[in-house]
């Protein structure tokens, strides 16, 4: 038994009259009636009583039958709609990767709503990542798309697309002697105490200390943190202090100052980073969505 005899069934099952259901399915009457007969044979019920001007009536098995063939037609059309959907990259799921500088920039919840709006069945998963676990992650297929600080360089089959830029500042206690300075040079920051992420987060935020500091000064750094929102925290606790991007001004809490760093300003470059050959429609889908919003 195949579908196209449950759309038989249906047809003269509704119409009660095999020419206007033949008529309806573009067949010939003849070749409608095989078809039934032999879909009679095949279940061995006999589905209509025919009388002989070509009307029928359903059986008892007919009606009953009838139910089922309705709600497996349906259940074929979605399964069949969400198939077609799903090659055009119209529904599935996205694993979406991003530093907390993503967030508090604004980019994850723009691409969040752009991706509601022009593709309502993808569902995008978020998930707060450092940029190495992403890195990793992305790889291994475990996320699909990353937002991170932009890198030297990624492993095959890894790629970027530059989506913005922060500008660099300093954010350190309001009871910090630099707090009371409005422009910090290099010079004085060579001398003072920082916090920064842990070895296997600092990817990135390295560049951050290194990109204020003057050529070839080893920072000093006096405790480390596993990710951003703690490096704050130790900030706030007068640890030490921090390069932070333009973006976490919008999350500092009343105890963190932020000052600007003399000369000419330093920035870091923002990316998406995902797999070069990526097989799932949803995620290039996505990822469309992403380059439009953000143009390199």
């Amino acid at each position: 038994m195949e579908v196209r005899h449950l759309r038989y069934f249906a047809a003269v099952a509704s119409e009660l009259h095999f020419a206007r259901a033949a008529e309806r399915l573009n067949i010939a009457p003849p070749t409608l009636s095989a078809q039934i007969k032999s879909l009679e044979a095949h279940l061995g019920v006999e589905l209509f009583t025919r009388s002989t001007k070509r009307q029928v009536e359903l059986t008892y098995a007919g009606r009953q039958f009838q139910k089922r063939a309705l709600a497996l037609i349906e259940s074929f059309d979605q399964a069949e709609r969400f198939a077609r959907e799903a090659a055009r990259g119209e529904v599935g799921d996205v694993k979406l990767g991003y530093v907390l500088a993503a967030a508090t920039a604004g980019y994850v919840k723009r691409v969040i709503e752009l991706s509601r709006a022009a593709l309502p069945n993808v569902l995008v998963h978020i998930h707060r990542m450092e940029t190495v676990p992403q890195i990793k992650a992305i790889s291994s297929g475990s996320i699909d798309i990353g937002f991170m600080r932009s890198l030297d360089s990624y492993p095959p089959g890894v790629t970027e697309h530059v989506i913005d830029r922060q500008r660099f500042y300093l954010a350190v206690h309001r009871n910090h002697p630099l707090a009371k300075q409005k422009h910090i040079t290099a010079a004085v920051l060579a001398k003072q105490n920082f916090v920064a992420y842990e070895l296997d987060a600092m990817m990135g935020f390295w560049r951050n200390i290194t990109a204020v500091l003057p050529p070839g000064t080893i920072p000093q750094i006096v405790q480390r943190a596993p990710d951003a929102l703690s490096l704050l925290t130790l900030v706030s606790a007068n640890v030490g202090i921090a390069v932070i991007p333009e973006s976490f001004k919008n999350i500092i809490d009343s105890d963190v100052v932020v000052r600007n760093i003399a000369g000419p300003p330093r920035y870091s470059k923002d990316s998406v980073v995902y797999r070069t050959n990526e097989p799932s429609p949803a995620v290039r889908a996505v990822l469309k969505t992403i380059r439009t919003a953000f143009p390199s």
